[in-house]
C-alpha cells in the first residue's frame, strides 16, 4: 500500500508524452515497474 497515487500521477505523467507504464507481479515476489517512452529526435 501506498504507492497507488504515486503511480497514478506516473502514469499521466507517461502517457501525456506518449509512453506506456507496466506493472507486473514477479514470481519470487515484489513488484517490476516498467516505463517505455518513445524516442524522439533531438
Amino acid at each position: 500500500g501506498g504507492i497507488g497515487l504515486g503511480l497514478a500521477v506516473a502514469n499521466s505523467i507517461v502517457l501525456a508524452h506518449g509512453g506506456e507504464l507496466r506493472l507486473d507481479n514477479r514470481d519470487e515476489g515484489g513488484l517490476r515497474v516498467s516505463v517505455r517512452l518513445p524516442r524522439h529526435a533531438a
